[in-house]
Protein backbone atom coordinates (compact mmCIF):
# COMPACT_ATOMS: atom_id res chain seq x y z
CA UNK A 1 0.00 0.00 0.00
CA UNK A 2 2.71 2.49 0.96
CA UNK A 3 4.71 1.71 -2.19
CA UNK A 4 1.79 2.52 -4.52
CA UNK A 5 1.00 5.62 -2.48
CA UNK A 6 4.60 6.80 -2.82
CA UNK A 7 4.69 5.99 -6.54
CA UNK A 8 2.70 6.65 -8.67
CA UNK A 9 -0.20 8.18 -6.66
CA UNK A 10 1.51 10.97 -4.71
CA UNK A 11 3.76 12.17 -7.57
CA UNK A 12 0.71 12.75 -9.78
CA UNK A 13 -1.23 14.36 -6.92
CA UNK A 14 1.76 16.66 -6.28
CA UNK A 15 1.05 18.95 -9.25
CA UNK A 16 -2.39 19.72 -7.79
CA UNK A 17 -0.79 20.50 -4.41
CA UNK A 18 1.81 22.72 -6.10
CA UNK A 19 -1.01 24.66 -7.75
CA UNK A 20 -2.69 25.19 -4.38
CA UNK A 21 0.58 26.43 -2.85
CA UNK A 22 1.22 28.71 -5.84
CA UNK A 23 -2.26 30.19 -5.41
CA UNK A 24 -1.80 30.69 -1.67
CA UNK A 25 1.54 32.41 -2.22
CA UNK A 26 0.14 34.65 -4.94
CA UNK A 27 2.58 33.44 -7.59
CA UNK A 28 -0.32 32.84 -9.99
CA UNK A 29 -3.82 34.30 -9.90
CA UNK A 30 -7.26 33.09 -10.95
CA UNK A 31 -7.08 34.83 -14.33
CA UNK A 32 -3.90 32.92 -15.13
CA UNK A 33 -5.69 29.70 -14.17
CA UNK A 34 -8.55 30.59 -16.53
CA UNK A 35 -6.07 31.05 -19.39
CA UNK A 36 -4.55 27.64 -18.63
CA UNK A 37 -8.05 26.21 -18.53
CA UNK A 38 -8.85 27.58 -22.00
CA UNK A 39 -5.65 26.02 -23.33
CA UNK A 40 -6.70 22.68 -21.80
CA UNK A 41 -10.30 22.92 -23.06
CA UNK A 42 -9.52 23.91 -26.66
CA UNK A 43 -6.10 22.39 -27.40
CA UNK A 44 -4.50 19.97 -24.93
CA UNK A 45 -7.57 17.96 -23.95
CA UNK A 46 -8.83 17.47 -27.54
CA UNK A 47 -5.33 16.30 -28.53
CA UNK A 48 -5.34 13.77 -25.68
CA UNK A 49 -8.86 12.57 -26.51
CA UNK A 50 -7.93 12.21 -30.19
CA UNK A 51 -4.86 10.15 -29.31
CA UNK A 52 -6.78 7.87 -26.93
CA UNK A 53 -9.56 7.25 -29.47
CA UNK A 54 -7.27 6.81 -32.48
CA UNK A 55 -5.13 4.30 -30.59
CA UNK A 56 -7.98 2.58 -28.72
CA UNK A 57 -7.95 -1.25 -28.86
CA UNK A 58 -11.67 -1.59 -29.58
CA UNK A 59 -11.39 -5.33 -30.13
CA UNK A 60 -10.01 -5.77 -26.59
CA UNK A 61 -12.89 -3.98 -24.85
CA UNK A 62 -15.12 -5.93 -22.47
CA UNK A 63 -18.37 -4.32 -23.61
CA UNK A 64 -20.42 -5.95 -20.87
CA UNK A 65 -18.21 -4.45 -18.15
CA UNK A 66 -18.16 -1.15 -20.04
CA UNK A 67 -21.96 -1.12 -20.28
CA UNK A 68 -22.38 -1.82 -16.57
CA UNK A 69 -19.94 0.94 -15.75
CA UNK A 70 -21.90 3.38 -17.89
CA UNK A 71 -25.19 2.40 -16.20
CA UNK A 72 -23.60 3.04 -12.79
CA UNK A 73 -22.43 6.47 -14.00
CA UNK A 74 -25.89 7.46 -15.23
CA UNK A 75 -27.36 6.40 -11.88
CA UNK A 76 -24.97 8.47 -9.75
CA UNK A 77 -25.17 11.40 -12.21
CA UNK A 78 -28.96 11.50 -11.79
CA UNK A 79 -28.67 11.04 -8.02
CA UNK A 80 -26.18 13.90 -7.70
CA UNK A 81 -28.35 16.22 -9.78
CA UNK A 82 -31.49 15.34 -7.79
CA UNK A 83 -29.85 15.70 -4.36
CA UNK A 84 -28.14 19.03 -5.04
CA UNK A 85 -31.19 20.45 -6.80
CA UNK A 86 -33.85 19.28 -4.35
CA UNK A 87 -32.09 19.52 -0.98
CA UNK A 88 -29.55 22.30 -1.56
CA UNK A 89 -31.40 24.53 -4.01
CA UNK A 90 -28.70 24.75 -6.65
CA UNK A 91 -29.77 26.10 -10.04
CA UNK A 92 -30.15 23.71 -12.97
CA UNK A 93 -26.72 24.42 -14.48
CA UNK A 94 -24.78 23.99 -11.25
CA UNK A 95 -26.81 20.93 -10.22
CA UNK A 96 -26.14 19.43 -13.65
CA UNK A 97 -22.39 19.88 -13.23
CA UNK A 98 -22.52 18.60 -9.65
CA UNK A 99 -24.27 15.49 -10.94
CA UNK A 100 -21.50 15.13 -13.50
CA UNK A 101 -18.96 15.59 -10.71
CA UNK A 102 -20.49 12.56 -8.96
CA UNK A 103 -20.15 10.41 -12.08
CA UNK A 104 -17.13 11.69 -13.98
CA UNK A 105 -13.94 10.27 -12.50
CA UNK A 106 -10.59 11.95 -12.91
CA UNK A 107 -9.46 9.07 -15.12
CA UNK A 108 -7.73 10.92 -17.96
CA UNK A 109 -5.70 13.18 -15.70
CA UNK A 110 -5.25 10.95 -12.64
CA UNK A 111 -6.35 7.28 -12.77
CA UNK A 112 -4.97 6.47 -16.24
CA UNK A 113 -1.33 7.35 -15.50
CA UNK A 114 -1.57 5.56 -12.16
CA UNK A 115 -3.13 2.42 -13.66
CA UNK A 116 -0.65 2.33 -16.55
CA UNK A 117 2.25 2.38 -14.11
CA UNK A 118 0.76 -0.48 -12.09
CA UNK A 119 -1.17 -2.70 -14.53
CA UNK A 120 0.40 -1.87 -17.90
CA UNK A 121 -1.31 -2.00 -21.29
CA UNK A 122 -4.33 -4.02 -20.10
CA UNK A 123 -5.33 -1.16 -17.81
CA UNK A 124 -4.92 1.34 -20.63
CA UNK A 125 -7.24 -0.69 -22.87
CA UNK A 126 -9.99 -0.95 -20.25
CA UNK A 127 -9.76 2.66 -19.15
CA UNK A 128 -9.66 3.84 -22.78
CA UNK A 129 -13.14 2.38 -23.27
CA UNK A 130 -14.43 4.22 -20.21
CA UNK A 131 -12.78 7.44 -21.32
CA UNK A 132 -14.34 7.25 -24.79
CA UNK A 133 -17.83 6.69 -23.38
CA UNK A 134 -17.39 9.44 -20.79
CA UNK A 135 -16.12 12.00 -23.27
CA UNK A 136 -18.62 11.09 -25.99
CA UNK A 137 -21.70 10.85 -23.75
CA UNK A 138 -21.18 12.51 -20.36
CA UNK A 139 -18.84 15.33 -21.35
CA UNK A 140 -20.30 16.18 -24.77
CA UNK A 141 -23.84 15.54 -23.52
CA UNK A 142 -23.42 17.88 -20.56
CA UNK A 143 -21.89 20.60 -22.73
CA UNK A 144 -24.74 20.18 -25.23
CA UNK A 145 -27.36 20.54 -22.48
CA UNK A 146 -25.65 23.68 -21.18
CA UNK A 147 -25.56 25.10 -24.72
CA UNK A 148 -29.25 24.31 -25.14
CA UNK A 149 -30.04 26.04 -21.83
CA UNK A 150 -28.14 29.08 -23.03
CA UNK A 151 -29.73 29.08 -26.49
CA UNK A 152 -33.23 28.49 -25.14
CA UNK A 153 -34.16 26.03 -27.89
CA UNK A 154 -33.17 22.64 -29.23
CA UNK A 155 -33.72 22.59 -32.99
CA UNK A 156 -31.73 19.92 -34.88
CA UNK A 157 -29.79 22.55 -36.79
CA UNK A 158 -28.83 24.38 -33.62
CA UNK A 159 -27.82 21.14 -31.87
CA UNK A 160 -25.65 20.20 -34.86
CA UNK A 161 -24.00 23.61 -34.73
CA UNK A 162 -23.30 23.20 -31.03
CA UNK A 163 -21.75 19.79 -31.55
CA UNK A 164 -19.39 20.92 -34.30
CA UNK A 165 -18.13 23.65 -31.97
CA UNK A 166 -17.41 21.15 -29.19
CA UNK A 167 -13.63 20.46 -29.23
CA UNK A 168 -13.93 17.09 -27.46
CA UNK A 169 -16.63 15.88 -29.86
CA UNK A 170 -14.54 16.90 -32.87
CA UNK A 171 -11.56 15.09 -31.35
CA UNK A 172 -13.62 11.89 -31.02
CA UNK A 173 -14.83 12.10 -34.63
CA UNK A 174 -11.28 12.72 -35.87
CA UNK A 175 -9.96 9.88 -33.71
CA UNK A 176 -12.54 7.42 -35.07
CA UNK A 177 -11.78 8.48 -38.64
CA UNK A 178 -8.06 8.00 -38.03
CA UNK A 179 -8.69 4.60 -36.42
CA UNK A 180 -10.66 3.50 -39.49
CA UNK A 181 -8.04 4.80 -41.91
CA UNK A 182 -4.92 4.22 -39.80
CA UNK A 183 -2.71 2.86 -42.60
CA UNK A 184 -3.30 6.12 -44.46
CA UNK A 185 -2.87 8.41 -41.44
CA UNK A 186 0.46 10.27 -41.16
CA UNK A 187 2.40 9.16 -38.09
CA UNK A 188 3.06 12.81 -37.39
CA UNK A 189 -0.58 13.15 -36.28
CA UNK A 190 0.00 10.67 -33.47
CA UNK A 191 3.28 12.33 -32.51
CA UNK A 192 1.60 15.74 -32.31
CA UNK A 193 -1.45 14.48 -30.40
CA UNK A 194 0.64 12.52 -27.90
CA UNK A 195 3.07 15.40 -27.37
CA UNK A 196 0.36 18.06 -26.89
CA UNK A 197 -2.02 15.74 -25.04
CA UNK A 198 0.56 15.02 -22.36
CA UNK A 199 0.22 18.66 -21.31
CA UNK A 200 -3.48 18.27 -20.46
CA UNK A 201 -3.28 16.40 -17.11
CA UNK A 202 -0.64 18.56 -15.37
CA UNK A 203 -2.02 21.80 -16.82
CA UNK A 204 -5.58 21.05 -15.73
CA UNK A 205 -4.56 19.88 -12.25
CA UNK A 206 -2.25 22.88 -11.75
CA UNK A 207 -4.99 25.34 -12.79
CA UNK A 208 -7.43 23.52 -10.53
CA UNK A 209 -5.01 23.89 -7.61
CA UNK A 210 -4.74 27.65 -8.18
CA UNK A 211 -8.52 28.01 -8.12
CA UNK A 212 -8.79 25.80 -5.04
CA UNK A 213 -6.34 28.04 -3.18
CA UNK A 214 -9.01 30.71 -3.01
CA UNK A 215 -11.80 28.41 -1.80
CA UNK A 216 -12.87 28.26 1.83
CA UNK A 217 -12.61 24.63 2.98
CA UNK A 218 -13.35 25.27 6.64
CA UNK A 219 -17.06 24.62 6.09
CA UNK A 220 -17.44 22.52 2.94
CA UNK A 221 -21.23 22.31 3.31
CA UNK A 222 -23.78 19.58 2.81
CA UNK A 223 -23.76 19.75 -0.99
CA UNK A 224 -20.02 19.15 -1.09
CA UNK A 225 -20.18 16.18 1.28
CA UNK A 226 -23.13 14.74 -0.65
CA UNK A 227 -21.17 14.83 -3.90
CA UNK A 228 -18.08 13.35 -2.22
CA UNK A 229 -20.13 10.58 -0.61
CA UNK A 230 -21.88 9.67 -3.86
CA UNK A 231 -18.57 9.58 -5.74
CA UNK A 232 -16.29 7.80 -3.27
CA UNK A 233 -18.81 5.43 -1.65
CA UNK A 234 -22.02 4.94 -3.63
CA UNK A 235 -20.42 4.75 -7.07
CA UNK A 236 -17.87 1.97 -6.36
CA UNK A 237 -20.32 0.05 -4.16
CA UNK A 238 -23.01 0.23 -6.85
CA UNK A 239 -20.59 -0.98 -9.53
CA UNK A 240 -19.24 -3.76 -7.31
CA UNK A 241 -22.82 -4.93 -6.68
CA UNK A 242 -23.57 -4.93 -10.41
CA UNK A 243 -20.40 -6.90 -11.17
CA UNK A 244 -21.21 -9.43 -8.43
CA UNK A 245 -24.48 -10.43 -10.12
CA UNK A 246 -23.19 -10.37 -13.71
CA UNK A 247 -20.51 -12.47 -15.36
CA UNK A 248 -17.65 -10.22 -16.44
CA UNK A 249 -13.90 -10.64 -16.88
CA UNK A 250 -12.42 -10.44 -13.38
CA UNK A 251 -9.30 -8.46 -14.35
CA UNK A 252 -11.23 -5.88 -16.37
CA UNK A 253 -13.83 -5.61 -13.60
CA UNK A 254 -11.05 -4.90 -11.10
CA UNK A 255 -9.66 -2.10 -13.27
CA UNK A 256 -13.14 -0.64 -13.84
CA UNK A 257 -13.72 -0.74 -10.08
CA UNK A 258 -10.45 1.15 -9.59
CA UNK A 259 -11.76 3.86 -11.92
CA UNK A 260 -15.10 4.04 -10.07
CA UNK A 261 -13.23 4.43 -6.78
CA UNK A 262 -11.28 7.40 -8.14
CA UNK A 263 -11.81 11.03 -7.17
CA UNK A 264 -14.23 13.50 -8.74
CA UNK A 265 -13.01 14.45 -12.19
CA UNK A 266 -11.64 17.83 -13.21
CA UNK A 267 -13.77 18.07 -16.37
CA UNK A 268 -16.90 19.47 -14.62
CA UNK A 269 -14.62 22.15 -13.19
CA UNK A 270 -13.20 22.90 -16.66
CA UNK A 271 -16.74 23.19 -18.06
CA UNK A 272 -17.90 25.36 -15.14
CA UNK A 273 -15.07 27.83 -15.73
CA UNK A 274 -15.79 27.89 -19.45
CA UNK A 275 -19.56 28.49 -18.97
CA UNK A 276 -19.45 30.83 -15.98
CA UNK A 277 -21.04 28.38 -13.51
CA UNK A 278 -20.12 28.58 -9.82
CA UNK A 279 -17.07 26.43 -9.12
CA UNK A 280 -16.78 26.52 -5.30
CA UNK A 281 -18.68 23.30 -4.53
CA UNK A 282 -17.14 21.47 -7.48
CA UNK A 283 -13.62 22.51 -6.44
CA UNK A 284 -14.20 21.48 -2.82
CA UNK A 285 -15.58 18.10 -3.89
CA UNK A 286 -12.62 17.45 -6.18
CA UNK A 287 -10.04 18.33 -3.53
CA UNK A 288 -11.73 16.43 -0.69
CA UNK A 289 -12.41 13.34 -2.81
CA UNK A 290 -8.84 13.42 -4.09
CA UNK A 291 -7.53 13.51 -0.52
CA UNK A 292 -9.77 10.61 0.52
CA UNK A 293 -8.92 8.47 -2.49
CA UNK A 294 -5.19 8.87 -1.96
CA UNK A 295 -5.58 6.12 0.62
CA UNK A 296 -8.44 4.10 -0.89
CA UNK A 297 -6.62 3.86 -4.23
CA UNK A 298 -3.41 2.88 -2.46
CA UNK A 299 -5.34 0.13 -0.67
CA UNK A 300 -7.02 -1.09 -3.87
CA UNK A 301 -3.74 -1.16 -5.82
CA UNK A 302 -1.58 -2.64 -3.05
Amino acid sequence: MLSTLADPILPIFAILAIGVIAGWRGWFDVEFARVLNRFTFYIAQPALVYFVVARAPFAAFDYRALGLYFVSEVAVYALGYWVTRRYFGRDHREALLLGMTCAFVNHVFYILPIAERIYGEEAAATIAGIIIVDIAVLFCGTVLILDMMKAGSASPVKIAGMMVRNPAFLAIVAGLATYALEPLAPQGLFTFAEFVGRAAPPTSLFALGIIMAGADFRRPGGATWSVVGIKTLIHPILLLTMFSVTEVDADKAQIALLVAAGPCGAMPFVIALQYGVKTETIARAILISTGITLFTLAWLTA
